[in-house]
């Protein structure tokens, strides 16, 4: 386990400038500045402690807690503390994640682990996303000249749901997956041209390299992760939050999926004529090359809730 010790180490390194440059940025309190150190202190408790048990740790109550999250831009706790265990996770190996879950969910069955934490990730993101800048971010997909999406690996899978849900409403999305694909897609990017990175846990420097390219060129950047890193903070547009953590040693994708189907149903919401007209093209086109397997409509069989 060394291993894992000497990453956690270098990580609270690079976490510890982030909080100290937040703190010397929004000039904290110092009952605040107590809490900021108790974090830099133990980085990996405070990645999952409470409101509560962070109070106790930095000897402060806890209000101080929710105004310190607050005073950094948070909206309270629960919001710094999931950018905080993104950022820490985000420097462990697979291995190492996977020990630092085992530790937590301790005799817990895997899959009723992996399925109560979607649940809390799912009640996280409905509690904290601002429902506005997903509606900003339909309204500019839907507005732009070009659109292109971008994932790698199992982000693939995100990217292309977005890019498949985003041309049926009326609005052909393009979809690049690897380097080559990548390159070609932002060759000819310009202004007016929308570029959306989906990227989390352990960033590609594809993606990364994508969006400073995208913003260099003049395209407007919208960025899916599960961190604001500088990284990709600094070049997004608009910047969209989704956890990424499950309870063993890959990330999650299932509330990033969550996240574009919330932005593809703000953006079918946004013209219905036109996505409806848009909509019952491709049927046609799916009627004429016979691709369904029936002519039924969906759920006609026996639904999931009553097997």
């Amino acid at each position: 386990m060394q291993y894992a010790k000497n990453a956690a180490d270098d990580f609270a390194e690079s976490l510890e400038d982030w909080l100290r440059n937040l703190d010397e940025k929004y000039g904290l309190t110092p009952a605040a500045h107590e809490v900021v150190q108790a974090v830099i202190n133990d980085p990996r408790h405070a990645s999952f402690a409470s409101a509560a048990e962070l109070a106790k740790k930095a000897e402060v109550n806890v209000a101080t807690i929710t105004r310190t999250a607050q005073s950094l831009g948070f909206s309270g706790w629960p919001d710094l503390r999931q950018e905080i265990r993104a950022r820490f996770m985000s420097k462990l190996s697979a291995p190492e994640v996977s020990v630092v879950h085992q530790q937590e969910t301790g005799n817990d069955r895997p899959f009723d682990a992996a399925v109560n934490r979607q649940i809390e990730q799912l009640t996280a993101l409905r509690r904290r996303t601002d429902r506005q800048s997903v509606r900003d971010v339909a309204k500019i997909i839907a507005g732009a000249k070009r659109r292109i999406v971008l994932g790698s690996g199992s982000f693939e899978s995100i990217a292309n749901i977005l890019a498949h849900h985003s041309t049926l409403c009326g609005y052909r999305m393009e979809l690049a997956t690897d380097g080559v694909t990548i390159a070609n897609a932002l060759g000819d990017v310009k202004e007016g041209d929308v570029v959306i990175i989906i990227t989390f846990w352990r960033l590609y420097n594809s993606a990364i390299k994508a969006a400073r390219q995208a913003k260099a060129k003049g395209a407007t950047t919208c960025v899916i992760t599960d961190a604001a890193v500088d990284a990709l903070a600094e070049t997004a547009d608009h910047l969209l939050l989704a956890p990424a953590e499950s309870t063993s040693f890959f990330a999650t994708i299932l509330p990033a999926i969550s996240l574009v189907e919330g932005i593809s149903a703000e953006l079918g919401a946004l013209d219905p004529e036109v996505s409806s007209r848009s909509v019952a093209r491709f049927e046609e086109q799916w009627q004429d090359q016979d691709l369904l397997f029936t002519k039924t409509a969906p759920m006609a069989g026996k639904p999931f809730d009553s097997i």
